[in-house]
């Protein structure tokens, strides 16, 4: 099997982006009151959860090593960090509406607003990481 180049990997990363963010707007739209809108909020988290084992084991470990060749050490495990604090209070939002707990909010406008200050916090991060943090890499492996 041919290693993965930098490119494909990378849009492989905008591609879990899109599909986590459509996935997000989906559950939204359809509400935590239906089986649709909880079993998108699942996928989100299932989808969130593939992705940051993708930045974990590829990304930011090709950033560290390249390190020498600049502060990309530094922006990776600024990245990485910062990522941690979002995807902490992703995965208690998730637990919070998790059907299973028999927590979920009937009326779902905290839902709903919560939800939405998700998608806008995601969206930021997904713009810096594409606009920052994968360039990097892909100059790391074009040298």
């Amino acid at each position: 099997m041919a290693p993965i180049t930098a490119a494909h990997f990378i849009r492989d990363l905008k591609d879990d982006h899109q599909r986590l963010l459509d996935t997000l707007e989906e559950a939204r739209r359809l509400g935590l009151g239906t089986a649709e809108g909880r079993r998108g909020l699942f996928t989100c988290k299932e989808l969130l959860s593939r992705h940051l084992r993708k930045e974990d084991t590829m990304l930011y470990p090709a950033l560290r090593q390249a390190a020498g060749k600049g502060d990309l050490g530094n922006v990776a495990d600024a990245f990485a960090s910062e990522m941690q604090s979002i995807s902490g209070g992703l995965l208690e939002f998730f637990a919070r509406y998790d059907a299973s707990t028999g927590v979920v909010d009937a009326g779902g406008l905290d839902f709903a607003r919560e939800l939405g200050r998700i998608i806008i916090a995601l969206k930021m991060r997904i713009q810096r990481e594409e606009s920052r943090l994968y360039p990097a890499y892909e100059k790391t492996r074009a040298i």
